[in-house]
């Protein structure tokens, strides 16, 4: 005969031939899909046990969702988490395992250490409950049960029957507790087609983007989330790392009109699995689909909508389809630099985005998000690819169509607000303008970015740095912009505060910068170098070029001059980055006719 396993764990035993579940000794109730599942995690403790092995295992002969696997998951952990205890960890997009060491006890092992029985026998001391059930004729034992089973229904019944009164008087379901902020981790791709990757990438956006309305929540931008796109981290890991108290990981499923999401939300802290399910719409819906699984969040979080809350999760209309397609392609390409852990767009990752864009509103001219765009990929090429005289009038074109047709766009107000700050330098106008965007969107990251940008522009510098704190909530892994809260302390002269939060962001321009203006030459030197092994663009090799010039080094700083100004006949460069060149060469005069080319250019 073979000899038979039983593991113990924690405070746990299982035993897979008898199918029960103790705790310190005592049964615990599970249903056997949900004893199958822990049973499959404990012979692999320590190790990540695949969703999709796991639901061939529980599931041999059926096609489930990872919705069903979700909600049995959660069904161990309520059995298996108490006081404070954790037992499985959800790696994200991979799998589960179990953290605690399961040991391999043998059957004569188990033998020696058995559990107390349920009952005392029948000789136990006198005037127990226990002793006086054991002495219990059968007859009457069954009568016994049949009437406890009997006040038991009874019970049940009473209680389901006041919770639905309790919530057809309330209209909600209690709130869950202790969760205001979270991060919505890139959906997968469950095609496993990298051409539907923008797609999958675009349902992320927008469900962060309806989730994002509600002002109660801090909800983690897209910037600081797509770095964990294809990553296998543990949930609990990613909280910390973002700061949030929950994180929703999910799928999405294409196929011809039809679009299906799934979505679960975890508590970081515990990594307790609390809601999970799965949609269903046409392509045409995708939008009121993303607003039907964000409000069923924010209601799970929350408990209760505020009335303003429901207008904005139910404000989506129905799209033209290949439109949106095109939008989704446009924003893809648009923000493959933030996918990328980096701050500065690529000059043809944008021309690509515009295209599409375009293609949208040949399709429907009516589409607000293809004019939101144009406005957003307008302005990123203005100064670091293309003179603001060119493309900013565009951009402020285009962001004021987006409003005409759809005043609640976020994003339009925004751009509409950099338009207005960089270009017209209308500042009354800028500021009404990043407000709305905020009003809209609390966790709009580049309503804040503009914010503080116009904040600082008016010299309001500590206004801007709490501004720029509020960023950082909400984009906590992301040096938003050129005018980052680094970059704003290295302008204020902080140059230790700076030097700190560049280093967070790996942001070695601003730590030369700093280091230089602090006497500090051969650790600029250092950072500099460091920053020009990933330096393309002419207005970070202008600023590096300085460091240069400042500690010394003319020749290696005209060298990148001489590259600039070859630059100049093929291609816009900022004149003011440029002066900043010549001052630290010591070429006042020179610097002084640059910095008029900048203003006449309306550089920003």
């Amino acid at each position: 005969m073979s000899v038979k396993h039983i593991y113990d764990f924690g405070l746990f035993r299982i035993d897979p031939d008898e199918r029960i579940l103790l705790r310190e000794g005592k049964p615990v109730p599970l249903t056997p899909k949900a004893f199958e599942t822990l049973l499959a995690l404990v012979e692999n403790s320590g190790h990540v046990v695949k969703k999709d092995d796991l639901m061939k295992r529980v599931w041999p002969d059926t096609f489930v969702e990872e919705v069903n696997l979700a909600q049995n998951v959660s069904a161990v952990r309520r059995v298996l988490d108490r006081n404070g205890e954790h037992y499985i960890e959800t790696v994200s997009k991979i799998g589960y395992r179990l953290i605690v060491k399961a040991q391999v006890v043998t059957e004569a092992e188990a033998s020696e250490q058995r559990a107390e029985p349920l009952c005392e026998p029948a000789g136990a001391a006198a005037g127990s409950e226990s002793s006086k059930i054991g002495r219990i004729a059968p007859a009457q034992q069954k009568r016994r049960r049949r009437l406890i089973a009997v006040v038991f229904a009874a019970a049940l019944v009473l209680v389901v029957a006041g919770l639905a009164w309790l919530v057809r008087t309330r209209g909600a379901r209690p709130a869950t507790a202790g969760i205001s902020s979270l991060a919505v981790l890139p959906l997968d791709n469950l095609t496993k087609d990298p051409e539907q990757d923008y797609f999958a990438d675009g349902m992320t956006d927008e469900l962060i983007t309806s989730l994002a309305k509600i002002r109660s929540l801090r909800v983690i931008s897209r910037n600081s989330v797509m770095p964990y796109k294809g990553k296998h981290k543990a949930v609990q890991q990613i909280g910390r790392e973002l700061n949030v108290d929950a994180v929703i990981e999910g799928t999405v499923m294409r196929s011809g009109n039809r679009v299906r999401i799934r979505a679960q939300l975890i508590e970081a802290r515990s990594d307790r699995h609390i809601w999970a399910q799965a949609y269903e719409g046409d392509v045409r819906d995708v939008l009121m689909l993303q607003e039907q699984v964000a409000q069923a969040i924010a209601t799970e979080i929350k408990g209760r909508l505020a009335p303003e809350e429901k207008v904005q999760l139910t404000s989506a209309r129905a799209v033209n389809a290949d439109a949106h397609e095109a939008d989704l392609r446009g924003f893809y390409e648009l923000h493959k630099h933030g996918a990328a852990g980096t701050f500065l767009p690529v000059g043809d990752e944008i021309e690509k985005a515009i295209k599409f864009f375009q293609r949208a509103l040949l399709i429907d001219p009516s589409d607000a998000l293809a004019y939101a765009g144009l406005g957003e990929a307008y302005y990123d090429q203005s100064t670091f690819f293309r003179a603001p005289l060119e493309v900013m009038p565009k951009a402020k074109a285009a962001a004021e169509k987006a409003i005409e047709l759809d005043d609640s766009l976020a994003e339009a107000h925004a751009s509409l607000g950099y338009a207005k700050l960089t270009f017209d330098w209308d500042w009354a106008g800028a500021e009404r303008e990043f407000r709305r965007a905020l009003d809209l969107n609390p966790n709009l990251a580049s309503g804040h970015a503009g914010y503080a940008h116009y904040l600082l522009t008016l010299g309001r510098s500590q206004e801007a740095i709490q501004e720029l704190g509020e960023l950082k909530k909400v984009d906590p892994l992301f040096p938003q912009s050129h005018v980052g809260l680094a970059y704003t302390l290295w302008s204020l002269r902080l140059y230790e505060e700076a030097v700190e939060e560049a280093r967070k962001l790996g942001d070695e321009r601003v730590i030369a910068l700093s280091r230089i203006e602090q006497g500090r030459t051969a650790e600029a030197i250092a950072a500099a170098d460091r920053g020009m092994k990933s330096a393309h663009n002419p207005v970070i090799l202008a600023q590096l070029a300085y460091v240069y010039a400042r500690a010394g080094m003319k020749d290696k700083a005209q060298t990148i001059l001489s590259g600039l100004e070859a630059q100049v006949k093929q291609r816009y460069v900022c004149g003011f980055n440029v002066a900043c060149l010549y001052v630290g060469l010591g070429r006042r005069e020179t610097a002084y006719a640059w910095l008029e080319k900048a203003y006449r250019d309306r550089s920003d």
